[in-house]
């Protein structure tokens, strides 16, 4: 990390002595963005209720350099304006709230107020080459910012892009460190793991790795042919050091209806994963993952998009020997079935339908979008399938984006209302139930941003 800035410091000061030649340079464009966001759960049961609101506010500021080169930074603060008791733990399941401390730093839920430094990188961008170095903002298959909350996943390393042609894109990332969401520092690749809840090892006992995880890097190649306009393959293949490797791939196409104001689209996405190393841990009860592990998901979708509307029917298969593993503190799933506030990692076996539809009212400043899924699970009792001992279940989600055109630009409002319902009701066990169904869960986002020179 000293090494990383210690460039980048020496970078900017030999660029100021050259930057007088050049009235564009050293002017730099600064943005704020303001983010609040209020977060409820409540059950069906009688389980401990929980709500939370919290406020972020990010300053930005991007530099042009000569010869091709810019430097960004960025600091977020954040403020825990209410919340429920989350030291005063569900009489029957004595676990922490699993959704709300998500808007504050889950490391130190004690912190009131705290921020962390989010962008800081020197980029150099010339002709068909981009470039990054230092602390930036990530977005690939399984490690990425994530799904809302207040501040999104950070990683710290090295990026570089080349377009090939108007067809081909090759992008690398060799990552050292990540910020996760929900946390108020930086750490290295195997102290970034364990953060969130750890689920049960193999043998059913509390997980270990926490603390425990011996890995340095993680590289990501991906390559990206786009066939022609409505089509592109993806090829992606993840290391992570001493922990796994997976492989994915993944085409997207749209089709032309003889109704032209139509198109069908579909895709595909295959992952294959398997252990590499020691798992992160030589000792079996610490480690994150076994190095024997070897598993395989296929995903599709198949749909209808107009201009103002877009639906789509997905399908997720996973199977394998042991349980999929990418760690949560790192990113989303991939897979065309995943529906904001759930996740089908840590599963030795998945089979998952859903579908999703979003309108537009272009008038009324409005898009309302709709999830529905249900998901077959391995038996929560079985710990080699079931890490999380999550049971079959179905899922609702409900959002509506608002962006007012008349007045305060740079303002929207996303409220997301989610409701969960476990598919075999007469054998769960409360452990089963809390954070995880037979719940009903709120978000109401509003985020501001003010673009300044």
């Amino acid at each position: 990390m000293k090494k990383i800035f210690t460039l980048l410091i020496g970078m900017i000061l030999w660029d100021s002595g050259h930057a007088q030649q050049d009235s564009t340079i050293w002017k730099p464009e600064m943005s704020i963005g303001l983010r609040s966001y209020f977060m409820s759960t409540s059950y069906a049961d009688d389980f401990k209720n929980e709500h939370a609101w919290g406020q972020m506010a990010k300053l930005s500021l991007m530099s042009k350099l000569p010869y091709h080169f810019r430097i960004k930074a960025e600091y977020l603060g954040f403020l825990k304006i209410l919340s429920s008791d989350f030291g005063t733990l569900d009489s029957q399941v004595p676990n922490l709230n699993r959704y709300e401390v998500g808007l504050f730093d889950v490391n130190h839920l004690d912190r009131t107020v705290f921020g962390k430094i989010g962008n800081l990188h020197l980029e150099y961008a010339y002709a068909d080459f981009k470039a990054k170095l230092g602390r930036m903002e990530v977005n690939t298959p399984f490690i990425n910012a994530q799904d809302g909350r207040l501040s999104p996943t950070y990683v710290e390393g090295i990026n570089w892009e080349l377009q090939i042609n108007p067809m081909i894109s090759i992008n690398h990332h060799l990552i050292t460190g990540i910020s996760p969401r929900s946390t108020g520092n930086w750490f290295s690749i195997g102290e970034s793991i364990g953060m969130y809840p750890v689920g049960r090892d193999v043998t059913g006992q509390p997980s270990e790795y926490a603390g425990n995880t011996n890995s340095d890097y993680i590289h990501i190649l991906s390559l990206k042919y786009k066939f022609q306009p409505n089509s592109i393959l993806l090829l992606n293949h993840n290391l992570v050091n001493n922990i796994y490797s997976s492989y994915l791939a993944q085409w997207d196409k749209n089709w032309k209806l003889p109704n032209n104001s139509l198109q069908a689209i579909s895709g595909i996405l295959a992952t294959v994963q398997h252990g590499i190393g020691e798992g992160g841990n030589e000792e079996i009860s610490l480690r994150y993952k076994n190095p024997e592990d070897f598993n395989w998901v296929i995903s599709g979708k198949l749909g209808i998009k107009s201009k103002r509307s877009l639906w789509h029917v997905n399908y997720t298969k996973m199977q394998g020997n042991g349980r999929f593993l990418s760690p949560r503190e790192w990113g989303k799933d991939p897979f065309y079935t995943f529906i904001p506030r759930e996740r089908n990692e840590g599963l030795g076996q998945v089979d998952a339908i859903s579908t999703f539809f979003q309108h537009a009212l272009p008038k009324a400043s409005l898009q309302l979008y709709s999830y529905m899924g249900v998901y077959f699970l391995p038996n929560p009792a079985d710990p080699k399938k079931n890490k999380y001992a999550m049971p079959s279940y179905a899922q609702a989600n409900i959002g509506a984006r608002y962006v007012p055109k008349n007045w305060m630009k740079g303002l929207n409002f996303h409220l997301i209302l989610m409701g969960k319902t476990a598919l075999d009701q007469e054998h769960l066990r409360p452990a089963w139930v809390y954070n995880k169904v037979n719940l009903f869960h709120t978000n109401l986002i509003l985020n501001y941003t003010f673009l300044g020179k």
